[in-house]
């Protein structure tokens, strides 16, 4: 039996105008917290339930006799603090599931995650941090483009006018965001093939689980996973995805590549999508994906690859600590 620290967000209480940029995630650390410490108990660990606060360090170490830590806290004040709390545990003399601080920090600078992407040889598409609207655009960026916050997740800051086909909308499409979210906009060169969702599990040997491949229905008229039709969990996903065998392999050796240039430990959801010549490109990496069972697409590729919850997050544990211990013996 373990003594696992369970650290999490309240649910916040947000404005009806940040409601409207984010509609879900704002709660969701609460109810994964909620799935998980369920799925613990079903093992016969014991589980210490540690609000995040500022205070959050003296209240972990207040929990005495901690084995592990399990973090679904994506900050305390923002998501763009995420990795702030991966700092913090990096301080306690404690295991804890998921990669530490410079991964983190890198994961959630998309630009950042794509210079780093690119320095290994992984396949991205070309891409511009916007500083403002009257920013320059570089000669080696074709329309059409792709706008989106440089920090941010759960595809907050996506929408039907995030796609780009020329410059009035590129300038008015990075305003929208350098306004609402109060950072810099990232512009990536639109990728036109099928998307897919790819999780890794492990850190010594990571490993690919079933595909997903992601489809948004044909009524909603647009081939993007906006905020609105992520929130009303409308998205189709197909698991295992329905793809040969040599794209799978092409798919999974990307994201593993992607997974070991940005030094990521226990867990990862990494995102591809194929470019016009059918070639697999990373589009995100998540290294802190959500793990609610029914709405995100981790937990579902872990349950077709055959982990329960319980299973899962009992890998995770083990894993966290066995990578512990090595790198204590080190």
């Amino acid at each position: 039996m373990y003594k696992i620290g369970l650290v999490y967000n309240e649910p916040q209480k947000i404005t009806a105008a940040e409601k409207k940029l984010d509609p879900r995630s704002y709660r969701q650390p609460a109810i994964i917290a909620d799935y998980i410490e369920e799925a613990f108990v079903t093992r016969g660990h014991q589980i210490t339930r540690i609000p995040a606060s500022l205070n959050l360090l003296q209240d972990i170490l207040a929990a005495d006799g901690l084995d592990v830590i399990f973090n679904v806290c994506t900050g305390i004040n923002s998501k763009q603090e995420q990795a702030n709390i991966f700092a913090l545990l990096e301080l306690v003399d404690i295991p804890f599931v998921g990669s530490g601080l410079s991964t983190q920090a890198t994961a959630l600078n998309k630009a950042n995650a794509n210079a780093a992407l690119a320095a290994a040889g992984v396949p991205i598409s070309e891409f511009q941090t916007f500083f403002s609207a009257e920013d320059s655009l570089h000669s080696n960026m074709d329309f059409p483009m792709f706008v989106k916050p440089l920090h941010e997740g759960s595809a907050l800051g996506i929408t039907a006018d995030s796609l780009v086909e020329n410059d009035r909308d590129l300038r008015q499409q990075i305003k929208y965001v350098i306004k609402n979210f109060k950072q810099p906009a990232l512009v990536e060169g639109y990728l036109p093939g099928r998307e897919f969702s790819v999780a890794v599990l492990g850190t010594k040997n990571p490993k690919v689980l079933p595909i997903t491949e992601l489809e948004v229905p044909e009524e909603y008229g647009t081939k993007i996973q906006t905020v609105d039709i992520k929130a009303e969990n409308a998205i189709k996903r197909i698991c295992p995805a329905e793809i040969s065998e040599e794209l799978a392999e092409d798919i999974a050796d990307t994201a593993l590549q992607a997974y070991t240039a940005l030094q990521c430990s226990e867990l990862a959801r990494i995102d591809v999508r194929l470019d016009k010549n059918g070639k697999p490109n990373i589009i995100e990496i998540n290294t802190m994906p959500a793990l609610e069972p029914g709405y995100a697409h981790y937990p579902l590729m872990a349950e077709v690859g055959g982990y329960s919850m319980s299973d899962l997050v009992e890998t995770l544990v083990t894993e966290a600590i066995e990578a512990w211990e090595q790198k204590k013996a080190a």
